[in-house]
């Protein structure tokens, strides 16, 4: 499922682009769009809102950190459990997680990895 490709369009040419799902970093909700951000830097605005796209993930590898916010669990490099609880993605990505979803979080990600 996770090569599972995608077509998503550009911001700044009139080209649909062939993506596979194992290449975005993570998708944000903006407005009744998603931008969807990928491992090669590159961005998309999709016209479909985060929870249409939410539906057709597949649940063992992106979650909702928060109402506007699916992260792909494969660019997951660190969780900051301190106060401000957030992730940390690949190239340095920070996105905070939503104090209701922190607790489901911890369970998906001890379920998924072997801790230490």
């Amino acid at each position: 499922m996770i090569d599972k490709k995608i077509i998503v369009n550009s911001n700044n040419d009139n080209l649909l682009h062939v993506k596979k799902l194992r290449e975005i970093v993570y998708l944000e909700s903006v407005g009744r769009k998603t931008k969807t951000y990928c491992c090669e830097g590159e961005e998309y605005l999709v016209k479909k809102c985060l929870t249409q796209i939410e539906e057709k993930l597949p649940d063992e590898k992106f979650f909702k950190i928060h109402k506007s916010i699916i992260i792909n669990v494969d660019f997951l490099q660190g969780i900051n459990v301190n106060a401000e609880k957030s992730v940390l993605l690949h190239d340095g990505i920070e996105l905070k997680i939503a104090h209701r979803k922190y607790k489901d979080f911890i369970e998906f990600v001890k379920n998924k990895f072997d801790f230490w």
